[in-house]
């Protein structure tokens, strides 16, 4: 309801002698700064829980990796460099969000930057995303082919060949499921909030 009863309040006729770029920063000021539902503060909730979740997941590598295998101990660094590089997503992810509740400048075109910047980053995490997928499944048989060269008969071709089948099939399953929701992911907690405060942004300039 912040981001209604700030299009009100908007609308309303300044007086004469009340600045017109003094409103417009005290207004945002209030929109962005405040009230645990407001959509920028809904999409810091929702980046520290992906954080937190990140972080703890990350303690599972550290597990299997005292397992020394060497298969194990690949996959397992393999994922803590994959948490590294999603927490510093989230760290800088959450930057910019700090920077949308910290007025400065010329208010709108500082705020409407920012929307900018965090589209950026969400499409940048999609087609992270949607290339994880081919990519750990392509290790996936480059693992499987790694053992079976270890093997003292040699490698199974025709096996390979079942599991590169299983592997194709699976993988484009895997990537329409990852296409839909991803998307849906990324919209329930950032997209409509972001939505929401471009469609706001908007309606200012349009009553202007």
């Amino acid at each position: 309801m912040e981001l209604d009863d700030f299009r009100r309040q908007w609308k309303q006729p300044v007086a004469a002698d009340f600045p017109a770029d003094l409103l417009d920063a005290d207004a945002l000021t209030q929109l962005l700064a405040r009230g645990p539902s407001n959509p920028v503060s809904k999409m810091q909730r929702n980046a520290r829980v992906e954080m937190a979740l990140t972080a703890g997941l990350m303690l599972l590598p550290f597990a299997a990796m005292r397992l020394n295998k060497p298969v194990t101990v690949f996959w397992a660094v393999l994922m803590l460099l994959l948490g590294a590089g999603q927490l510093y997503y989230y760290y800088y992810k959450l930057g910019v969000l700090r920077r949308m509740a910290t007025v400065e400048g010329n208010v709108r075109d500082h705020l409407r930057k920012l929307c900018l910047e965090l589209r950026r980053l969400l499409r940048f995490l999609y087609r992270v995303t949607l290339v994880t997928g081919p990519v750990t499944l392509a290790l996936l048989f480059g693992s499987e082919v790694y053992q079976e060269m270890g093997r003292p008969g040699g490698a199974r071709v025709a096996l390979l060949a079942i599991v590169a089948g299983v592997l194709v099939v699976l993988g484009f399953l895997l990537q329409l499921a990852l296409i839909r929701g991803t998307r849906l992911y990324l919209q329930r907690l950032y997209g409509q909030h972001l939505d929401r405060l471009e469609a706001s942004l908007r309606e200012l300039e349009d009553t202007e």
